[in-house]
């Protein structure tokens, strides 16, 4: 074995172990080496009644520092089961020439899986020697032993273990062609390595003109022929290309896929026009993967005149390889009575980086045509086009409503603060409804973005005063998205105002508050506030903002308890056990089980009851609060028509019963 080989070998795994022992003085106080003995010593350790990890280790250990001195000790340790694998480790690395022949001389005394680790370990170890008592073994009636022989003669890879191989193709039973192929490719492989090409051309011609070799052989022996030829190989791929055998074809691509030679792309690209549609669908992938500006011409001409597939993977290439050149083939697809193609110009125009993308996009914003016009939106989201702000605010004014409403939603998206004013005019002055949704959720969408949220809700609560009511609701809605002192002040004045819809909306909106601040509010309007409908609607609002599980339970409860008293419809009550559902505690099953005897409520105070009580025993509830939901669940069990939750309750009833 090359000397050379053992010299990087041994010098890497003593840079590996010094690494690991370098780490290990991080982590201990008093580590142990990973080299802890002198050859003498670990050899003394293998001849010793030492245990089985000990004298593993001390193989390990000779993998780094062992020298023919060890042999004695480790050739007979290849027959032994339980500690072959790691004496064949101890020799693998060990640059003595004399570890080959005890190897070989080893072998008769072999057999099975210990035969069979000793035949890869001359393999790894490339003994030109070993050629001959190997290829005894390709006969060999253990397909174990004839394919690990195989294997190994392959990494052998010398004109000898070439010859063998090829004598036993001719001849070889289907269990073991396989590995006499794999052992094949591994010599063309080691051949082509070691700058003799044409010797690794022979091989992989007569596997790949095999036709009674495994599919990924025929494939393997493809790529190997056509990248031992170099340059010449251009000629095979033309051919290989236009197979017939899928295998084959397949194959051909994936090599184009990885090759770097010029021709490539001109080879895929005349193959293109002469192979059935399936496989140019392949070849198109192929190309985009490449990457190759040059084969653009022959993908634009797909996109245009080919089938469906075959525009759609064209298009969609076009978009990997990303040059600018092809904008005006995309726009011109874009406009395709195909709903897919269209779509995928769509993509593959937002892929393409540069300015002059950009430019186009704007160019269609500004058109006549309003569909046009919604694409060049579409296009500014996907390509996060913060410079088309100014063109954005304009379109904010487009005679097409579709147009207007995506331009807001676009704004909200792409504008900073100082876009704020523009859609707070924009909502303050339309009396469409579906503008003023959209320039809502545009504002929301830029105050989440901004860096200063409490200062918009100012400007925001500046305007409330010269809003009309809608727009006003609006403005209400978009503060209690911000939240704040400033905001909660200003909604709770609209909730005063003179409007019912201004002020069912602040009511509502001090309902999704996304702390406890307004829940005093919501109570004293639910208690005092003039109009029954305003009552309500707090009570509502009041309960939905109990059933906020993202706030701690504990005042949850107290506001179910403080609400509990107010609650007369069906529908409050309903709100109530799903608040109650939502709080974990014993407390809570207490206050859900008196709607267990009522039929309006039966159903969801049995679901809130198993929700609840699924959580205490779930956290591992003792046997104080155990008991203490027996009775509501044995309620519940009882009263649910639903058989799934009836149940899930008798579940539960059992795991109370036994704690």
């Amino acid at each position: 074995m090359n000397s050379e080989y053992f010299a990087m070998t041994r010098k890497a795994a003593a840079a590996v172990l010094g690494t690991l022992l370098a780490s290990s003085l991080l982590i201990a106080q008093n580590p142990t080496p990973l080299i802890t003995k002198s050859p003498a010593d670990l050899v003394a350790v293998l001849k010793s009644d030492a245990s089985q990890k000990e004298k593993a280790d001390a193989c390990r250990e000779l993998a780094v520092i062992g020298n023919k001195d060890a042999l004695d000790v480790l050739i007979p340790l290849l027959a032994d089961e339980k500690l072959s694998h790691m004496a064949r480790y101890a020799l693998e690395t060990m640059p003595d020439p004399a570890v080959n022949p005890a190897l070989r001389n080893a072998l008769p005394q072999l057999q099975g899986r210990q035969l069979c680790g000793t035949i890869i370990t001359l393999g790894v170890r490339r003994d030109a020697e070993a050629v001959k008592p190997l290829g005894e073994y390709l006969s060999n009636p253990d397909p174990d032993v004839a394919q690990a022989a195989a294997r190994a003669l392959g990494d052998i890879g010398t004109v000898e273990a070439q010859r063998l191989l090829m004598a036993a193709l001719r001849n070889v039973n289907d269990a073991n062609r396989l590995s006499v192929c794999e052992g094949l490719l591994r010599c063309a492989d080691n051949a082509l390595k070691s700058g003799r090409p044409r010797r690794a051309i022979r091989v992989y011609d007569a596997l790949r003109q095999q036709t009674s070799v495994p599919h990924q052989v025929k494939a393997g022996a493809v790529r190997g022929a056509i990248i031992a030829r170099g340059e010449s190989g251009l000629d095979l791929l033309r051919e290989c290309l236009q197979s017939e055998n899928y295998i084959v074809f397949a194959a051909a691509v994936r090599t184009a896929i990885e090759s770097k030679e010029t021709g490539v792309t001109a080879a895929l690209t005349d193959a293109l026009q002469k192979i059935p549609a399936d496989n140019q669908v392949v070849v198109l992938n192929a190309l985009a993967h490449r990457g190759d500006p040059a084969a653009l011409p022959a993908i634009i001409e797909m996109a245009k005149n080919g089938t469906q597939a075959l525009k759609l993977a064209a298009v969609r290439a076009i978009g990997q390889i990303g040059q600018p050149t092809t904008i005006p083939a995309l726009v011109d697809l874009m406009g395709s009575t195909d709903r897919e193609v269209s779509q995928a110009a769509r993509e593959s125009l937002a892929a393409i980086p540069g300015q002059e993308v950009d430019n186009v996009i704007l160019k269609m914003l500004a058109g006549e045509n309003p569909s046009d016009r919604l694409t060049a939106l579409q296009l500014i989201g996907r390509r996060r086009m913060q410079s088309a702000v100014p063109n954005l605010r304009k379109a904010t004014g487009d005679g097409d409503g579709r147009v207007r409403t995506t331009a807001l939603k676009r704004l909200g998206e792409l504008g900073g603060p100082d876009q704020l004013g523009d859609l707070l005019n924009f909502l303050l002055r339309t009396t469409d409804n579906a503008d003023l949704n959209a320039a809502e959720e545009s504002i929301i969408a830029l105050v989440a973005r901004a860096g200063a949220p409490q200062s918009a809700a100012e400007t925001i609560v500046g305007r409330l005063g010269a809003a009309q009511p809608q727009a006003k609701s609006a403005l209400v809605r978009v503060l209690a998205s911000i939240g704040g002192p400033a905001a909660l002040k200003a909604v709770r004045e609209a909730c005063k105002d003179s409007n019912p819809e201004v002020r069912a909306a602040a009511i509502r909106s001090l309902g999704s508050w996304k702390t406890l601040d307004a829940a005093p509010d919501l109570l004293e309007l639910a208690k005092n506030a003039s109009e029954t409908t305003d009552r309500s609607v707090a009570l509502s609002a009041y309960l939905g903002l109990a059933n906020n599980a993202e706030l701690p339970p504990e005042p949850r409860l107290s506001m179910c308890q403080q609400a509990s008293s107010l609650i007369e419809r069906v529908e409050h009550k309903k709100l109530l056990l799903a608040a109650l559902g939502s709080i974990h505690t014993v407390e809570s099953v207490s206050m859900i089980a008196p709607y267990l005897d009522d039929a309006a409520t039966k159903e969801e105070a049995s679901a809130a009851v198993v929700a609840v009580s699924e959580a205490i025993l779930r956290d591992g509830a003792n046997k104080a609060n155990a008991e203490k939901i027996l009775p509501a669940l044995r309620k519940a069990a009882e009263s649910t028509g639903n058989a799934d939750l009836g149940r899930r309750a008798r579940a539960l009833l059992r795991r109370a019963e036994s704690r």
